[in-house]
């Protein structure tokens, strides 16, 4: 794992990831040495239905989700919780 950069957040933006499409892609935010190497993402699928999901890179260079929070049709709660996930 290491640490995210602003291109890696442009590459994963506008991917499909599990049938979401990445909508947005944001770094952590965090006191933590390794707090950049962690980012959340914003995603909807076919059915307009939202979720936000933690993730870092693997080795290979793959994405790797963790958890996340579904939010079924309500756009405004999932990125409200992008936009405050990991926030101090």
């Amino acid at each position: 794992m290491r640490k995210l950069t602003e291109q890696d957040i442009a590459n994963i933006t506008g991917s499909t990831l599990h049938g979401y499409h990445v909508e947005a892609a944001r770094i952590k935010q965090g006191p933590f040495i390794d707090s950049d190497h962690y980012g959340f993402l914003l995603g909807r699928n076919a059915h307009g239905e939202y979720v936000t999901w933690h993730f870092h890179l693997l080795e290979d260079e793959s994405i790797y989700v963790y958890w996340g929070h579904y939010f079924m049709e309500d756009r405004d709660a999932a990125l409200r919780d992008f936009e405050t996930s990991g926030a101090n």
